[in-house]
């Protein structure tokens, strides 16, 4: 290295060894490219509202849910639901779900009931726990048999209470529940049978009529005969 600098060279050197090392990382990139994650992915771990079948020529439109429901996906739901209700006559609230927050559950009925708006679990779905308060919401009422699953419904949320404090809190939210399933319409039956189930219990075709899950709320189908079976006013 006569006549070189000793100090540049060496610059050199690690210039050119931190260029070679760049190289390296780009052809492994290339081999073994990132994936990044799909939005389905990113989704699993909570319920998902999309708005399904909309056809505004034949006034008819759907919400679906998907997953365990929750405020996130209760807020979402009404939201989509409220949107597409002044261009339908009939709106159906289809669902597939293992249950979730009963607070949230409930809040997403209350807005089925003022919408005037059917609710259904088809062959493809289930409707478990929380859901089936979702389910009881609809005027009309359309589950398909064994896809429907009471099961005792979990009011604690994961919070840290004294045993005494939970179990009046337990208390008081099924009570609430109880009062909710009488404004759908449902008899106090229903009630007694999920909270004696702690495991999934499925229902068919003739359970689902006799709780009440499967049939068309007697206001609806009142007002339905009345008005010669034009479909009800939407709420604001």
């Amino acid at each position: 290295m006569s006549g070189i600098n000793p100090g540049l060279y060496m610059r050199g050197f690690w210039r050119r060894m931190r260029l070679y090392a760049v190289c390296l990382m780009g052809l492994a990139l290339q081999s073994h490219p990132v994936v990044a994650q799909s939005p389905i992915d990113q989704q699993a771990a909570g319920g998902v509202a999309n708005i399904y079948n909309l056809d505004r020529d034949a006034h008819v439109g759907s919400v679906e849910i998907h997953g365990p429901i929750d405020r996130a996906v209760t807020s979402q739901a009404i939201e989509l639901i409220r949107s597409i209700r002044p261009d339908v006559d009939e709106l159906t609230v289809l669902l597939n779900s293992t249950g979730g927050d009963v607070l949230a559950a409930m809040e997403l009925g209350e807005e089925i009931k003022k919408q005037w708006a059917l609710t259904a679990v088809d062959d493809d779905g289930q409707c478990v726990g929380a859901c089936v308060l979702v389910l009881a919401a609809g005027v009309r009422r359309t589950p398909a048999p064994e896809k429907v699953g009471l099961q005792r419904l979990n009011f604690e949320q994961g919070e840290s209470i004294s045993r005494d404090r939970a179990k009046q809190k337990n208390a008081g939210s099924a009570k609430v529940v109880q009062v909710y399933l009488a404004r759908m319409g449902m008899p106090k039956r229903l009630f007694q049978e999920m909270q004696s189930s702690e495991r999934v219990l499925l229902l068919d075709a003739r359970r689902l009529k006799a709780l009440g899950l499967d049939g068309t709320d007697p206001a609806y189908e009142q007002w339905l005969r009345a008005n010669n079976y034009q479909q009800p006013p939407k709420s604001d």
